[in-house]
């Protein structure tokens, strides 16, 4: 399986390759600026695919307290920016009725839409389920411990 997921990064990493060179040749702002996009995706799921490789092949530490807060914090922000942003996508796909303009929100749209499923989903799975904070660390430490800090024997 990992020896796959290196494949399709690579696979990914040549194909954004071949996009952005198809965009640089291009003159038309909508084809540039979607190819572009295309492209930037395509290193994004190669990023992600050699995360999936790095997750199956080693261990990766918990997050600390202070991690958890930073993402929080960033992601709440982040989480009502995006719902913001998905309204006003909304909005400017019912007034615009220009098909290449059209194309254009409604690939920003769909990446607002899965940008904010994905902030809601590490907000609600991932920070949450990582931490190991020092309180259940100690509380571990003597909860399980034979000998409740004393010397053993």
């Amino acid at each position: 399986m990992v020896k796959h997921f290196l494949e399709l990064a690579d696979l990914e990493v040549r194909y954004s390759a071949e996009l952005r060179a198809l965009s640089e040749r291009l003159r038309h702002p909508v084809l540039k600026a979607l190819f572009n996009a295309i492209a930037g995706d395509s290193i994004k799921h190669s990023q992600i695919y050699r995360a999936i490789v790095d997750l199956l092949t080693s261990v990766h530490p918990l997050l600390s307290d202070r991690d958890v807060e930073d993402v929080a914090g960033v992601i709440s922000k982040h989480i009502r920016t995006e719902s913001a942003m998905i309204e006003e996508t909304k909005k400017l796909l019912d007034r615009v009725t220009d098909p290449r303009v059209r194309i254009l929100i409604s690939a920003v749209h769909s990446d607002e839409v899965t940008h904010h499923s994905i902030l809601v989903s590490i907000e609600r799975n991932i920070a949450r389920k990582e931490v190991f904070t020092e309180e259940e660390f100690w509380n571990q430490v003597w909860r399980d411990s034979p000998w409740h800090g004393a010397p053993g024997g």
